[in-house]
């Protein structure tokens, strides 16, 4: 899936994360949200989330988060080291499955989710307008 890519834009965070580090994703990403549209914060926080999460479980156990912002928007990059070169799935999941609607929930909550997967990279990004 393809889409915009981050302009030039000023980065305001950088995060790297394992699976203990969850809580401090989320309280940067609410940090920053909050100051620039806070009735968004809830949504950006668990968009961000859903994605970290995959990096975690399918992305070798680590990634980093990148905070940008641009004209117009909020754009939160979440890189892993993937290894397979494919492209993760968006899909929802059926009414009784435990797990498998992370990007989807990210989609749902955000104005455009881009994901972009190389051959040692994944790279999914969560993009939010900002009101002008």
């Amino acid at each position: 899936m393809t889409g915009p890519s981050v302009a030039a834009g000023r980065e305001l965070g950088r995060v790297e994360f394992g699976p203990d580090d969850l809580r401090r994703v989320r309280e940067v990403v609410r940090t920053i949200v909050v100051e620039r549209m806070p009735d968004r914060a809830d949504n950006a926080v668990l968009a961000v989330h859903e994605v970290a999460v995959n990096s975690i479980v399918h992305g070798g156990g680590h990634g980093v988060l990148l905070i940008d912002e641009t004209d117009d928007s909020l754009v939160f990059t979440i890189e892993d080291e993937d290894g397979t070169g494919s492209v993760p799935l968006l899909r929802d999941a059926g009414v009784d499955a435990t797990s498998g609607r992370g990007l989807w929930i990210a989609q749902r909550l955000s104005d455009s989710l881009t994901i972009e997967a190389r051959p040692a990279r994944t790279r999914v990004r969560v993009h939010l307008r900002l009101a002008s």
